[in-house]
């Protein structure tokens, strides 16, 4: 008895001790942050920007449309026949010419009737928001709704968000957790937001009623942290009367805060000096021109960070036109920057004028031709989604979907499609605006230089305004796998794979077991069975068992045995099942590398062998690892055939690609570690007559630089002459510039 009584004793302490640490921020929408890239500073709140603005009217959207003021918040309900609409107010008599509970009514009764302080204007529902805003600002939806659950309302608002393809820019937000919950059961690529308070007293043009309808136990810190622990935001949105203890821990634990409602300039300069990234204002228009907004910071997915002079969103070819007069007016470079990925800066420079790509995503699919035409914002995942419902797939793009077609573009991706070079092969043509403001058409045979530049250019050579791309039919394939010494990979390869012409789509993978280091490699691939397709995409399963499995290898090698083991048995109940869609394989979720901890960061390398030269490479690879103690999580091998387009091409001939996934610990002595295997390895491949890939970190030397890339020499002549004033620039290419070669 005295044992049980101790170990719950223990247990319970345990527990306790659980509960009181603030949750990791780990979201799970497919588009959170670090996907995100950006949130508004400035939201309008009701959509309201001036004094004379009706709130939710679709005259106050319109005044928001046609202002610099880049986010709107709106308030949604649900009519009694299932229509979603935006009003605020809890009965219709308080600024309408109707009487009751707005939910008591169907569309029909509803959309007769209007606004007291203007007759002409009346209530609108959120799918005429969706046709007049698109992409063009973010929208966040507050949800206005008496019922805990509400199934009608989260399936409606799904089925509208898809249908619109605004995912990117529309975030749910909501003080009531089940609804929540239910949200994100309902739909996993949908932003979600928290709000919260611990003050409920109404100041201003806030309704009292509201307030009285959270319940106590919302209220209190405590329980909005196991909140957080279960709904997993995305986004927090946190009343700016919160303490502001609570939050600069909520800031260091690294959720996104954006605050409601403050209409003080003082107030919201000293949030945005906190961290703060995003105010809700009644007058945001007054915030933005009496206060100084601490100049943001733009980081990639490598930790590097820069602060543009400005952020400019590009929603359409004229806005690009007007970044560029912008640029030479105020002697400012331009960076182009879509999910930031690459680790090298790429995307980034400070003091210029950064173009955020990601809402200019419109996605055209040309039946006659089988072609699609994508903005460079829009994601692999909106294209996918686009091409599903025509029965095509993407010809090639790398292994994930929630990056930018643009910056696939501009790094020349590669991916696992088998027999394929890299993606600037399945380009057909491009539209670009170069730096003197000319809109081109390129394709291989017009202006194809041009073409080649671009496409590996890094952002370097112009604008792409739009691309159309080669598709494949979305067939229905089958799963196989084989497990076999690493040494007998390129012949396994070979046999099951490139002597079969039924595979469509194949990658490798390395155990990393630190006592039998790459010993062992699995085989994955996807055989076309001639079957028809019936599915439709559908999220990715087991996302959270995946990533811990994952994670578990991070801390210990008995994590790692685990892993590999369970990659084992996960490959043999999937040759079990039955046949999926292409664009089903290939809609992975990126959530699975989501680290758990912020001790410690993940960094990819990526190494390209010939095919004869894998062996080699992967025993070189394994003495490098072990010498210089380097944390090792993934090593995935994919086949890359010769590029003959780009004018940078990282396969020279037919290669094999080696992704190494690494987790570093956030010291100096871990940066200088990772530093010096870097070159070391890089040494080593180009002895073996290989290349490495240039988006990811610059821990290469400039020796190393040449002897893997010697086609940068011409390739800044080229620079030169379509750009003389240096006009696109980044910190990857002041970089190169600074090489003694050049």
């Amino acid at each position: 008895m005295a044992v049980k009584r101790l170990l719950v004793i223990i247990s319970s302490v345990v527990t306790i001790a659980y509960l009181l640490t603030e949750p990791t921020y780990t979201p799970t929408a497919l588009n959170a942050p670090p996907s995100i890239g950006y949130l508004p500073t400035f939201i309008a709140h009701k959509s309201v920007i001036t004094d004379t603005s009706i709130p939710n009217s679709i005259e106050a959207v319109e005044e928001v449309l046609a202002s610099e003021v880049d986010g709107l918040e709106v308030d949604v309900r649900l009519s009694k026949d299932g229509i979603a609409f935006l009003y605020h107010g809890e009965a219709l008599e308080e600024a309408t010419n109707g009487y009751g509970k707005p939910e008591d009514k169907n569309w029909d009764e509803l959309k007769k009737l209007h606004y007291k302080q203007d007759p002409s204007s009346g209530l609108i529902s959120v799918e005429t928001l969706f046709s007049l805003v698109g992409s063009q600002k973010y929208l966040f939806l507050d949800i206005k709704s008496d019922k805990i659950f509400n199934s009608t309302l989260a399936s409606t608002l799904k089925d509208l968000i898809h249908r619109y393809h605004l995912q990117e820019t529309v975030v749910l937000e909501s003080f009531n957790p089940a609804f929540l919950i239910q949200m994100r059961l309902t739909a996993r690529d949908i932003l979600l937001m928290y709000d919260f308070t611990t003050d409920v007293q109404a100041m201003g043009e806030e309704i009292q009623s509201q307030f009285n309808k959270i319940p106590w136990f919302l209220r209190q810190p405590f329980i909005q942290k196991q909140v957080r622990r279960l709904v997993r935001p995305d986004i927090l949105g946190p009343r700016f009367s919160l303490p502001p203890d609570l939050r600069q821990s909520l800031i260091k634990h690294g959720y996104p805060l954006i605050v409601w409602t403050v209409d003080s300039p003082q107030i919201a300069q000293t949030l945005l000096n906190e961290g703060i990234l995003g105010i809700q204002s009644n007058n945001p228009l007054q915030l933005m021109e009496t206060i100084q907004a601490t100049a943001q910071v733009s980081h990639d997915a490598g930790g590097t960070s820069c602060r543009p002079a400005k952020i400019l969103h590009i929603k359409t070819v004229q806005d690009i036109k007007d970044a560029l007069q912008e640029a030479k007016t105020s002697q400012k470079k331009i960076t182009i920057a879509g999910r930031k990925h690459s680790m090298g800066g790429q995307a980034l420079l400070n003091d210029a004028l950064q173009l955020d790509m990601m809402r200019f995503n419109k996605v055209t699919y040309n039946p006659e031709s089988k072609t699609v035409t994508v903005e460079p914002g829009a994601t692999w995942r909106k294209v996918q989604k686009v091409l599903d419902t025509h029965g095509r797939s993407v010809k090639v793009m790398q292994s994930d979907n929630i990056f930018t077609v643009g910056g696939s573009l501009s790094v020349n991706v590669h991916g696992w499609q088998v027999g394929s070079p890299p993606l600037s092969a399945t380009v057909v043509s491009l539209q670009v605006m170069t730096a003197d403001g000319k809109l081109q058409t390129l394709t291989r045979d017009d202006n194809s230089l041009l073409f080649n530049a671009v496409l590996g250019g890094y952002g370097l050579f112009g604008i792409i305004v739009n691309v159309e791309l080669e598709t494949v039919a979305n067939t229905s394939l089958k799963f196989h796998s084989k497990f076999m010494p690493s040494e007998d990979f390129t012949e396994a390869f070979d046999k099951f794979i490139s002597q079969n012409p039924h595979v469509e789509l194949a990658y490798g993978r390395l155990s990393v077991d630190q006592n039998h280091l790459f010993e062992e490699a699995g085989l994955f691939w996807f055989e076309d069975d001639n079957s028809k397709v019936m599915t439709s995409l559908k999220d990715e399963a087991l996302i959270a068992i995946k990533r811990s499995i994952l994670r578990v290898s991070q801390e210990s090698n008995l994590g790692r045995k685990i892993r590999w083991s369970a990659e084992k048995f996960y490959a043999q109940q999937i040759s079990r099942l039955g046949t999926l869609s292409r664009n089903n394989a290939m809609n992975t979720d990126i959530h699975i590398l989501w680290p758990v901890h912020k001790n410690s960061k993940d960094i990819l390398q990526e190494y390209f062998v010939p095919k004869s030269q894998l062996s080699a490479f992967i025993k070189t690879l394994k003495k490098l690892i072990v010498e210089h103690e380097m944390n090792i999580l993934n090593v995935t091998i994919r086949e890359v055939r010769q590029d003959k387009l780009s004018l940078l091409p990282y396969a020279k001939t037919d290669v094999f690609g080696l992704v190494c996934l690494f987790s570093q610990d956030l010291t100096d002595e871990a940066e200088e570690q990772m530093h010096k295997f870097t070159q070391t390895t890089v040494d080593e491949v180009i002895k073996l007559g290989g290349t490495f890939y240039l988006p990811y970190r610059r821990h290469y030397s400039k020796r190393q630089l040449i002897s893997a890339y010697p086609e940068l020499t011409s390739w800044t002549l080229i620079k030169q002459a379509f750009d003389p004033e240096n006009l696109f620039e980044s910190d990857f290419y002041q970089h190169i510039k600074q090489s003694p070669f050049f």
